[in-house]
């Protein structure tokens, strides 16, 4: 599978539901990157088919729906946080950029 970015996610502890039951592959959050004014949707999928819990940390690879306008402004190292709408449920930071060093994940 084809991912636009490789990031790792921190899923905040203090998160109301439905978080607190988890997420698993597939879990499809906004993500919102400093430089943008929107929230940009997108596909996680996880290197496990486990549920995952507020204040854990894991490497997600993430399929993007507006890729195309993100894609030349998306760097390594960029710090963006995972919302649904208006709640903020983790925070996640840029490891890979499809494309980037020639790469393609």
């Amino acid at each position: 599978m084809i991912f636009d970015i490789v990031a790792d996610i921190t899923f905040l502890e203090h998160v109301a539901e439905p978080k607190v039951k988890g997420v698993k592959s597939g879990y499809a959050p906004h993500h919102k990157f400093a430089h943008i004014d929107w929230l940009a949707s997108g596909c996680h999928d996880y290197q496990d088919d486990e549920w995952h819990f507020p204040g854990e940390t894991i490497e997600a690879g993430i399929r993007l729906v507006s890729w195309e306008l993100l894609r030349d402004s998306l760097r390594l190292g960029m710090e963006f946080e995972v919302r649904e709408l208006h709640k903020l449920v983790g925070m996640g930071k840029v490891k890979q950029v499809r494309g980037s060093q020639g790469h393609d994940y």
